[in-house]
């Protein structure tokens, strides 16, 4: 499994001349895994506030809409108390819900316009904005809404029940847009198991520079839209997510359009045919990579987790690649300038692709695709930043009709790095010079932008050593300390843990005796 990076920050503050301690962050010790989207700060994503022993109608952070002018009181109760939070019981209750996120859950009735929403300027049953909730839709950004819905044992919803999931912004007149939406049917076939959150999404492509939602304060909304007639039970939900993605034109290679194969890739540049290239032998350069029809799941060829209805491909030829920066230009000879994403300091990158082979043209083992990020210098040559070599092995590719991902990361862009602040650019290069024949087989290009994880002003005052954990928000850590960084990692001492629920926590603690301290943030599952 690949390993994330350890951070290793030689941030120390020598006090032994006033007879203090010497503190040392020794480092961030990362979980293995694979790297996730740029997480966005929801507050009260999880619902655990207001905290109840029960439930409770008042919900921290979320708006709820006016009670409408036909809603009943006499029989279906006050319009306030049909949204809240509730405790999730000990695993040995029936009703417990076996993957929520921290110890309560949000609930909502079937009932017509009933919903919670939060963005920038909505207050919750406190009444005043805290404003708290402060993303925003960025130019060449795509958002990705995830929640965890299922419906209540004890108020379960009717079949055909149905909830509106939506990220919006507001007009001049504060009207709530819509930017993206999905209408969540309840369906007993679907929710086999009302013990057991199923994750639900809407999606907002990338965002235009002209759209009117363009650095606008993002919205998120879950509303009943029920029909009168199928009014009753309760929707459970928890862990709200919200992610950005920066967007990659014709990361799917859908353009162009083929029944068959095309070697013109919409966005996507190629390098010149290189002077020892044999077109008697290998044919016309250019036609050695291009995009392809992925037919129909009845074809033995069919890849089956493929984004859309086409890949990219590329032959195993020396020097034979794909690319794009903001300067590049496709096939139609001119720069689009579309993707125009940058490094940013104080952010991590990480570059994600689906790889497989063609069943008709079959890569030899062995057989490397060069992954990279780069950037051009003041000449213009491309100087590779992170790359990552991936290598055709028939024990690795087993299933040649299912995609694998494979990643090249950048850990925190410092601003002293010559690629800060330049463009960000992508290739994938065959890089075997022997095993030529055969070819890789791409899909989904993904580019992520993540807060680096770092500890920032470490510092002492009034008895106490503190320092600020950068994170992604919603990410747990553990701190760590030990009196020598020789103390083996399973001896260092547990100062607690925590979830970094904003992406900015201060860690503080008592300073004891003098000598050296030295302090790990682990990252925890």
């Amino acid at each position: 499994m690949k390993q994330d990076p350890i951070f290793n920050f030689e941030l120390f503050r020598n006090l032994s001349r006033l007879n203090r301690a010497i503190f040392l962050i020794a480092g961030i010790l990362l979980t293995s895994g694979v790297a996730r989207a740029g997480g966005l700060y929801v507050p009260n994503f999880s619902f655990e506030s207001i905290a109840t022993d029960f439930a409770d109608p008042r919900v921290d952070a979320w708006a709820k809409p006016p009670q409408p002018g036909t809603y009943d009181t006499n029989v279906f109760g006050a319009w306030f108390n049909l949204s809240g939070t509730f405790a999730n019981a000990a695993s040995t209750n029936v009703d417990y819900i076996d993957n929520a996120e921290g110890r309560q859950l949000g609930y909502l009735f079937a009932y017509p316009e009933l919903g919670i929403f939060q963005d920038n300027n909505s207050a919750d049953w406190m009444g005043v904005p805290t404003h708290a909730f402060n993303a925003k839709y960025e130019a060449g950004k795509s958002y990705h809404l995830t929640v965890g819905l299922t419906s209540s044992r004890e108020e379960q919803l009717t079949q055909g029940s149905t909830l509106l999931l939506a990220l919006y912004y507001r007009d001049v007149s504060n009207n709530i847009v819509p930017v993206g939406t999905t209408v969540v049917t309840y369906d007993t076939n679907v929710f086999t198991n009302l013990t057991h959150l199923i994750d639900f999404s809407v999606n907002v492509p990338a965002v235009a520079t002209n759209a009117a939602w363009a650095g606008q304060n993002i919205g998120i909304m879950f509303e009943s839209t029920v029909q009168p007639q199928l009014i009753g039970g309760v929707w459970d939900l928890d862990n709200v997510r919200l992610t950005e993605t920066i967007d990659v034109p014709n990361f799917s290679f859908e353009s162009q359009v083929t029944p068959f194969a095309d070697p013109r890739v919409d966005a996507w540049a190629k390098p010149p045919q290189p002077a020892g290239y044999n077109t008697n032998i290998f044919g016309d350069w250019f036609n050695l990579s291009g995009v392809f029809a992925n037919s129909p799941s009845t074809n033995a060829d069919y890849i089956d987790n493929a984004d859309g209805s086409q890949l990219g491909f590329l032959f195993a030829y020396p020097q034979l690649a794909i690319f794009q920066d903001n300067n590049t230009a496709d096939w139609t000879g001119v720069a689009t300038h579309a993707f125009n994403a940058k490094f940013k300091p104080g952010k991590t990158y990480t570059l994600t692709v689906g790889l497989t082979t063609s069943r008709e043209e079959p890569l030899s083992q062995g057989a490397s695709l060069l992954m990279s990020l780069y950037y051009r210098d003041a000449a213009s040559n491309m100087v590779t930043v992170a790359a990552n070599n991936v290598i055709y092995d028939t024990n690795v590719f087993t299933n040649i009709g299912h995609l694998l991902d494979f990643k090249a990361m950048i850990p925190m862009v410092r601003p002293t790095d010559p690629w800060a602040g330049q463009n960000i650019g992508i290739q994938f290069m065959y890089s075997s010079f022997v095993l030529i024949g055969g070819v890789w087989d791409l899909d989904n290009v993904r580019l992520v932008e993540k807060v680096a994880t770092a500890i920032n002003n470490p510092a002492q005052a009034g008895g106490q050593f503190g320092f600020t954990l950068q994170s992604e928000p919603g990410l747990h850590f553990e701190i760590l300390t030990s009196p020598s960084l020789a103390t083996p990692g399973t001896n260092w001492t547990s100062l607690g843990a925590f979830t970094n629920v904003t992406g900015n926590y201060l860690f503080t603690a008592p300073v004891s005796g003098a000598g050296a301290h030295f302090y790990r943030a682990h990252q925890l599952p």
